[in-house]
């Protein structure tokens, strides 16, 4: 499988081509340095792929009248810089509905978070926690299977940019690439049973 900055570097190319303003939003990288002193503010350690995605990137810049659609990486979901993530985590882990492994990456602005599991016995998958569901579930085996399940969408046009210039997907045919990718995580098995 590519490196997660191949992955993301393909995700940007098909992010160009359907000329997306998402590109336009995103902070440069940061160091390793940086990205490791912004960690010490809490308790949990970036691994490899946490590394290689704020290196790539630094989320995206909170910015005035921009909308969250054009601010969007996939369909409902911007990629947070490292502060906003760790000053999320800070405000999610007082809550009873929030592990404290748990670190958020995507948001979707009203709640909705994709986060990494940090904890030794789950280490590195990617979780989604929706506020108005029942039971958080692992939905990627790695941020890596999620970025190459997003990377296939993009390119077999399961991601694509609605009549209204946002993105949006193809749910089912997105469940069928994730559970390809992701062929342990059940929630892509039962969503393909139920459809």
């Amino acid at each position: 499988m590519e490196t997660i900055t191949q992955l993301l570097n393909e995700i940007e190319k098909s992010l160009q081509q359907l000329d997306h303003s998402c590109l336009d939003h995103l902070n440069p990288g940061l160091s390793s340095q940086k990205i490791q002193e912004l960690f010490e503010e809490i308790p949990l350690q970036p691994n490899q792929d946490l590394h290689a995605l704020y290196a790539w990137r630094n989320g995206s810049k909170d910015s005035d009248g921009i909308t969250l659609g054009e601010l969007a990486f996939f369909p409902g979901f911007y990629l947070m810089s490292l502060e906003e993530s760790i000053q999320t985590y800070l405000e999610l882990k007082e809550t009873d509905d929030w592990e404290k492994s748990w670190f958020p990456i995507f948001a979707s602005g009203g709640g909705d978070f994709y986060a990494m599991i940090l904890a030794p016995e789950a280490q590195g998958k990617i979780l989604g926690f929706y506020v108005f569901e029942e039971g958080d579930q692992v939905e990627y085996l790695s941020l890596k299977s999620m970025l190459a399940t997003l990377k296939t969408c993009y390119e077999q046009g399961i991601i694509f940019r609605n009549e209204q210039g946002y993105l949006d997907m193809d749910y089912r045919k997105h469940a069928e690439v994730a559970h390809e990718i992701n062929p342990d995580v059940k929630i892509w098995l039962e969503f393909l049973k139920e459809t």
